[in-house]
């Protein structure tokens, strides 16, 4: 086994492994960065789930063509060469981000032992992180500034004030069960609200139920592109919890429209990610 200090840069982790191939959370990083507060519940999950993490750095394509444009170039006094304006800044943005994203995640995962590796990838955020190993599953930040929530709501030092979970009859909703059940059980989350697209059977609600917490059942979820998107886009949760099903039976634009307007942060579940 190879030494941490004689790892290339990106193989470098918060915890010293080797290259990690087990059950992952994927968390997909661009322009838009990420906040420290995210990032602390993101690896309080992982921790808690015994999972290892991959921080994926993007570069966006499609704005990087849009500063090859004409209008966003200069002549410079000196040579008279042209160069691109809008390519400078990008970039200066992209190593900040980059920077505090490394720098973040390897202070946390480090502090729970967390298992962490960086990968660096260009397109966006959604088919860039669908993309991956289906192992994987994939973390995407709320984009929107989250909803305050009323005093009292929820259980003092929850990593998840108030979790959703989709059940939609899919190969992934047992994954989603679990992962729903360890979070509860781990003192970890203040209301459980389930989004079923049928009912529930009393021994499922049962094995939830933890102490202190609160479970609300909706059984009459559609799981149509539209209510899926407008799931996302309003919901009010701390994390949703959705099936790679679901979001793989929605438009990739659409997806990531909702993604980007959504106050929520969404956890993709994938079947083969452990338990």
């Amino acid at each position: 086994m190879r030494s941490a200090a004689n790892m290339p840069q990106r193989e470098i982790t918060a915890v010293t492994a080797e290259l990690i191939t087990g059950p992952g959370i994927l968390v997909p990083i661009d322009l838009h960065g990420i906040n420290r507060g995210t990032l602390e519940t993101l690896v309080r999950i992982a921790r808690l789930l015994d999972r290892s993490l991959l921080g994926l750095l993007l570069e966006d394509v499609r704005l990087q063509q849009v500063a090859d444009l004409p209008f966003t170039t200069e002549i410079t006094l000196s040579g008279a060469r042209e160069r691109s304006l809008l390519r400078d800044h990008l970039s200066r943005r992209h190593l900040l981000v980059d920077k505090d994203a490394r720098r973040l995640l390897n202070e946390l995962a480090g502090r729970d032992r967390v298992a962490l590796r960086f990968e660096h990838a260009a397109g966006s955020r959604l088919l860039s992180a669908l993309a991956r190993d289906g192992r994987l599953d994939i973390f995407f930040p709320a984009r929107q500034r989250w909803q305050p929530l009323t005093r009292g709501s929820a259980a003092a030092g929850a990593a998840v004030r108030r979790l959703g979970i989709v059940l939609a009859q899919t190969a992934q909703d047992q994954q989603v069960l679990n992962i729903a059940r360890m979070l509860m059980h781990a003192g970890q989350v203040g209301e459980l609200y389930v989004l079923s697209s049928g009912p529930m059977e009393g021994e499922q609600l049962k094995a939830l139920y933890h102490p202190g917490s609160r479970i609300c059942v909706q059984a009459n979820l559609k799981c149509d592109q539209d209510s899926l998107s407008r799931l996302i886009r309003q919901s009010a949760y701390d994390l949703l919890l959705l099936p790679r099903d679901c979001a793989e039976s929605m438009a990739p634009q659409v997806l990531e429209d909702a993604l980007d307007r959504s106050a929520t942060q969404v956890l993709v579940i994938n079947e083969g990610a452990g338990s």
